[in-house]
């Protein structure tokens, strides 16, 4: 059974999410992708979407959000103000490698033992037999 989406966006709306709908849609795809890539889509193959797998959605959509690379591109983070001798500077912004680190990292912790029907770890990155 393949899945068109791990996170409707009554869910996202239902964990507090507040994006409106058409932000909300290619951020879950690309959200998606990475996971599928990082679980060799094993999920696609599950009779329904894991709960741990929905929050891990939720997560990655706020980050992709704010610091992802599309993000970065429409809306740079000044992290520096210099005007006539008075300047300020605001924490450390995520670069877009950062970003890319930090994604793999929630998704990695959040799946961390969750297992597909079959009992193959999420995470598993050699053979199916």
């Amino acid at each position: 059974m393949a899945h068109d989406k791990y996170l409707t966006y009554e869910e996202y709306l239902s964990y507090g999410g507040t994006l409106p709908l058409p932000a909300f849609i290619p951020l879950e795809f690309r959200c998606r992708k990475r996971i599928d890539y990082l679980t060799a889509n094993r999920i696609q193959r599950m009779a329904a979407v894991p709960e741990a797998v929905k929050l891990c959605m939720m997560s990655l959509v706020g980050i992709e959000n704010s610091v992802g690379v599309e993000a970065q591109i429409e809306k740079p983070v000044v992290t520096s103000f210099s005007n006539d001798g008075y300047s300020e500077s605001y924490g450390k912004a995520l670069g877009a490698s950062e970003a890319e680190s930090s994604m793999k990292g929630i998704i990695r912790t959040s799946l961390y033992g969750e297992v597909d029907d079959r009992g193959v770890p999420l995470l598993y990155r050699g053979l199916d037999a």
